[in-house]
């Protein structure tokens, strides 16, 4: 196994699994190595991506991990601790490295645990954990994302308006599980809008938004939520506006 820089040539070994969730990230990591926001790393045997995971340098000298992922096939065999190792050698010189964890199988938090991250609030689900080099503050949100921007619903409708960048294959899988639900379910009576967040009119219509919102508030589904769970929020919804 090989530890190699993400490159342009290489993106698509940085990718796993099938389907839209892969083109979604291989055109999010083009378009962060086309503007110099992201560096990253890839497992590599025989040709093939094991495993990779992407950082973005902040401009208050942290840097933040996007995702670290490794193609279910090949865990437990070391992928995932030797691209973290690669990733905090290269991250060092920064104030540090800080990544949104999880309770969950995806990004845990008892992972990063391992390389000295501490969590900022151990008692969420997903919360924010940070490994530092030197004496430095707790680093603060470099952006603000907006709670509720301004989505103007449509009539008669309950509306989805889901804000993405394509970059977590998980956020893919929530929106695919909400749109199964909503159009097998309830037809016509959910309208479901998509926006994609690297569209630079799309922030300066609605600002910095992300996630999913449903008549403009934001909503949770898990990560990334079953069907059944999804179904049944949406028909509460629904039932709350007399659509159903």
């Amino acid at each position: 196994m090989e530890i190699v820089d993400l490159t342009e040539e290489n993106v698509s070994q940085a990718l796993c699994g099938k389907g839209g969730g892969r083109e979604e990230r291989e055109k999010f990591l083009l378009w962060n190595l086309r503007e110099g926001k992201v560096r990253g790393k890839i497992a590599v045997e025989g040709g093939e991506g094991l495993g990779w995971i992407d950082y973005y340098p902040r401009s208050d000298g942290w840097i933040r991990i996007g995702c670290i992922l490794v193609d279910e096939e090949r865990r437990r065999r070391g992928v995932g601790h030797a691209l973290m190792n690669a990733c905090l050698a290269d991250c060092r010189g920064s104030k540090g490295v800080i990544v949104a964890a999880t309770i969950w199988e995806h990004m845990p938090k008892g992972f990063f645990k391992e390389f000295g991250f501490v969590d900022m609030n151990d008692k969420a689900n997903i919360s924010l954990m940070m490994v530092k080099f030197g004496n430095h503050e707790a680093p603060k949100r470099e952006k603000e994302k907006i709670d509720k921007p301004k989505i103007k619903p449509v009539e008669g409708k309950l509306t989805i308006d889901a804000f993405d960048d394509g970059g977590c294959p998980t956020s893919y899988a929530t929106r695919q599980l909400v749109k199964e639900a909503a159009r097998n379910n309830f037809g016509e009576k959910i309208a479901i809008r998509e926006y994609d967040t690297k569209d630079r009119a799309v922030v300066e219509e609605f600002g910095d938004a992300e996630g999913i919102f449903i008549d403009g508030d934001k909503a949770f589904f898990g990560y990334p939520g079953s069907l059944e769970g999804i179904t049944g929020i949406l028909r509460r919804k629904l039932e709350d506006m007399k659509l159903l």
